[in-house]
């Protein structure tokens, strides 16, 4: 059996109001979908492999991508992925809030006055404020921001978990719609984990075909496969 811890010392840390110590994305992530990558990658494209070689996160349609955190689960040493399952049934929004305001200004992101935050629409609906618009809504005071769901579904959609990289794509291309008081504007899209980030791109896709002027994704959580983490040298391998 496999199993990993993760590198503590290539982590970033940012104590939260409620005194929590939280463990940021490693230093260096890429530059497009800020899922750490190898520190020569860092000094050379500042992409990780699948960005370098047209990941979703584009840089045009999906300009990047801010994560507050990592998602990954059952691995050592890490507790943030429980409170980005507990953000998606509603709970930890303002903290996550904090946290990833707390990166946008390490990434010297500005928000900017004509903008919006939009959240990404859940493949399964739910009725209590939950997930990426309990997120959004936790954000708007803190960036100045209002929050409109401008975003929607114009077919059927399967939920992403599970599957693999090519049927996520094929699952949710040309699925979505946004009204169009989107344009003209800068828009900022919420989402509570990415992994892919072809739902982030659908979701830029039509906001920019209803006439944004632009689209970054916000997210609590930045999935990686466990192998990505380790060839990044954020995880190690533990044998048993």
């Amino acid at each position: 059996m496999v199993r990993y811890h993760v590198v503590g010392s290539r982590f970033p840390k940012f104590e939260r109001t409620d005194g929590v110590k939280q463990m940021l994305v490693p230093v260096p992530h890429c530059e497009l979908c800020f899922k750490p990558i190898p520190q020569s990658y860092g000094r050379t494209t500042g992409q990780c492999y699948h960005c370098y070689t047209g990941s979703p996160i584009d840089g045009e349609t999906l300009e990047r991508v801010i994560a507050a955190t990592l998602y990954i689960p059952n691995v050592d040493g890490y507790a943030h992925s429980e409170e980005i399952l507990a953000l998606k049934g509603g709970g930890l929004a303002d903290q996550y809030a904090e946290v990833l305001m707390h990166v946008c200004g390490e990434e010297e992101l500005k928000f900017r006055r004509n903008g919006l935050l939009v959240p990404i629409p859940r493949t399964t609906p739910r009725r209590a404020t939950s997930g990426p618009e309990a997120l959004a809504t936790s954000l708007s005071p803190e960036c100045g921001l209002g929050v409109r769901k401008t975003l929607s579904f114009t077919r059927a959609v399967r939920s992403q978990k599970g599957l693999s990289a090519a049927e996520r794509k094929k699952n949710v291309e040309n699925s979505m719609a946004s009204d169009t008081s989107v344009s003209g504007r800068d828009i900022y899209l919420v989402d509570d984990i990415l992994t892919t980030g072809e739902t982030m791109h659908e979701g830029a896709r039509a906001v920019r075909q209803a006439g944004a002027t632009s689209a970054i994704g916000l997210v609590a959580g930045r999935d990686a496969s466990l192998s990505d983490l380790e060839y990044a040298g954020v995880l190690k391998r533990v044998e048993e």
